[in-house]
């Protein structure tokens, strides 16, 4: 997660880190200056990382379903047919 210091900085700690540390652990870091002033707004988001991951995967085209032959059609196994007992 990323975590804002009252300075104005930014670390990046996981939520384990965070939930152990006191506010005189935070509040030592911020005095050592540790972290980065950010200044995008879309520093870390996942907005930014889900286009990243549209733009690699490959793009599934469905076959043309008027191809295929009736009988390959009627042996389709993943049709839901209703049993008997219904």
């Amino acid at each position: 997660m990323i975590y804002q210091l009252a300075s104005g900085r930014a670390i990046e700690i996981s939520v384990e880190q965070y939930l152990d540390m006191s506010d005189g652990e935070l509040q030592v870091l911020e005095s050592y200056g540790v972290g980065e002033t950010i200044e995008d707004p879309w520093f870390g988001s996942t907005i930014s990382k889900y286009h990243m991951v549209i733009e690699e995967e490959e793009e599934y085209i469905l076959p043309d379903l008027t191809s295929v032959p009736i009988g390959e059609k009627l042996e389709d196994l993943d049709i839901d047919l209703p049993s008997e007992d219904e």
